[in-house]
């Protein structure tokens, strides 16, 4: 079995903790690295890729989407996934735009989010429902 690697970025310690520990918990995904801003993500990109990242769009240093741009400019074969409380359009539209290939909103996600970040490595594009 392939194992995807995933890198997070969120700056809400808790909710860091259960992406984590989610990833930890699915066999066929490894969290390589988790950031709590974009300048250590960002440090850390350069020498480290990863499969998928999971970024959220309020990050108290620079905006989730300069990390997704970033991201995207250093490692185009890397998938990103933003997940975010930021359900409306114009948010949703300028990640795509950076470069996401998925978006999440944060209200309960953590269930289906394995299932998501497979999908994602896969070529698929979730979205929570309510965005869809």
């Amino acid at each position: 079995m392939t194992i995807t690697q995933v890198a997070l970025v969120e700056d809400d310690t808790g909710m860091r903790e259960r992406i984590a520990r989610v990833v930890g918990a699915d066999p066929s995904l490894a969290l390589a690295f988790s950031a709590s801003n974009a300048t250590d993500i960002l440090d850390w990109l350069v020498d480290n890729p990863v499969d998928v990242l999971l970024v959220d769009l309020g990050l108290p240093d620079q905006p989730g989407l300069q990390v997704i741009r970033q991201c995207r400019s250093t490692q185009p074969a890397c998938a990103v996934m933003v997940l975010s409380i930021f359900g409306d359009e114009a948010n949703m539209v300028q990640a795509f735009e950076a470069g996401a290939s998925g978006y999440l909103l944060k209200d309960g996600t953590e269930a289906d989010l394995a299932t998501h970040i497979r999908h994602l490595r896969a070529g698929g594009s979730p979205m929570s429902p309510v965005i869809a």
